[in-house]
């Protein structure tokens, strides 16, 4: 999904309260790209951001949506699907492009990395 702020991103959010973790990917993908997920895969990425206190965790999943858009996110501008070096070149966030490399490489160990800060 592409935003104001950060240019071209994965979809994201948090659980809600009362929510299971899978609902939450589901709904988050659904909400910021209009896409259904069939299903959610492997944990492939644990991140930590220390100074926010938040942990991210990244998923392989599937989606038979064939043209995603924004449905009213506030923050979602527009979604699209892209090819592997063309969602690569897109991306521009560090860390975002970090965790998106991180799961187009299909690595058989789950990806840790820790992020600080200044």
């Amino acid at each position: 999904m592409r935003t104001q702020q950060g240019g071209w991103e994965l979809p994201g959010g948090r659980v809600e309260a009362g929510e299971d973790l899978f609902e939450a990917v589901c709904r988050e993908v659904r909400e910021e790209s209009g896409c259904s997920l069939e299903t959610v895969g492997r944990l492939i990425g644990v991140y930590m951001l220390v100074e926010r206190s938040t942990l991210i965790l990244a998923f392989h999943a599937t989606s038979s949506t064939a043209n995603p858009f924004a449905v009213g996110d506030e923050d979602s501008l527009e979604a699209a699907w892209f090819d592997v070096e063309d969602a690569l070149k897109s991306v521009r966030h560090a860390r975002e492009l970090q965790r998106l490399q991180d799961g187009v490489a299909n690595m058989p160990d789950l990806v840790y990395r820790v992020y600080r800060d200044g």
